[in-house]
């Protein structure tokens, strides 16, 4: 189970109380989607619940991007750990030692003509699991405002109306940092991909922000991208 290029398809939410997530970015062609996700949710699923039933890592999923062009990320993984010690274990992936299975015979990155992974870590959430995610990804002029500001304004604002939203985070990236790319993510679960459509469907004009809100300051160029996913799989200790 190797990684891919990050996000989004989403319908999760990291509803579980985590510090460090990765997101593995795949692309696989549509007559071998179905095998991958047979190999992944029949095979690697129970190796990750293993290693979370034994402390290794706190969360495994796997979701699918229901909408995008060719060229692009077709489904994701999402590792959550508690440590970065955790993270960077990949002698926790011991088919043979859990299933007694070489990992060659399950191997899935061999359908993959392309794949990409990122680092991330958890700044804030409102747990909750959803069946679909809006994954907001930004490259704020003032990160460190951006990200205060959605802990003390937007996390407040949520408490008091999550607005049809099953879960809410903010995650600051660690990895392949770049001029172009994002530095940081929010998510926004919903019950379905219906929901999670008609939440991307916001007034242009007419808007009022929550009281004190910098997220024009701090990011005036918006958002990079907002992409829907689609959850397959979500496991994590009580599941």
């Amino acid at each position: 189970m190797k990684k891919l290029l990050l996000i989004l398809f989403l319908a999760f939410s990291f509803g579980v109380n985590a510090q460090y997530y990765t997101i593995t970015y795949i692309q696989v062609p549509y007559g071998d989607q179905a095998e991958v996700a047979r190999l992944e949710t029949k095979y690697w699923s129970k190796v990750a619940k293993a290693n979370i039933d034994s402390g290794k890592q706190l969360a495994w999923g796997l979701f699918a991007r229901p909408f995008g062009n060719s060229d692009q990320w077709t489904h994701a993984f999402v590792n959550v750990y508690e440590t970065l010690d955790q993270l960077t274990d990949n002698s926790i992936w011991n088919t043979e030692e859990i299933l007694g299975i070489s990992s060659e015979d399950i191997q899935t990155f061999s359908y993959y003509t392309g794949s990409g992974i990122n680092v991330w870590k958890i700044e804030d959430q409102i747990p909750g699991e959803g069946k679909a995610t809006v994954w907001n990804f930004a490259k704020p002029e003032n990160l460190a405002m951006f990200i205060d500001n959605n802990k003390k304004v937007w996390k407040k604002e949520f408490e008091k109306d999550m607005g049809g939203r099953t879960g809410w985070g903010i995650g600051k990236k660690l990895t392949t940092v770049s001029q172009s790319g994002s530095t940081v993510m929010t998510w926004d679960s919903f019950p379905s991909v219906a929901d999670a459509l008609d939440a991307l469907d916001y007034p242009l004009e007419g808007y009022d922000p929550p009281k004190g809100d910098m997220t024009g300051k701090a990011n005036p160029n918006g958002w990079l991208a907002q992409v829907i996913v689609q959850q397959v799989m979500w496991i994590t200790a009580t599941q």
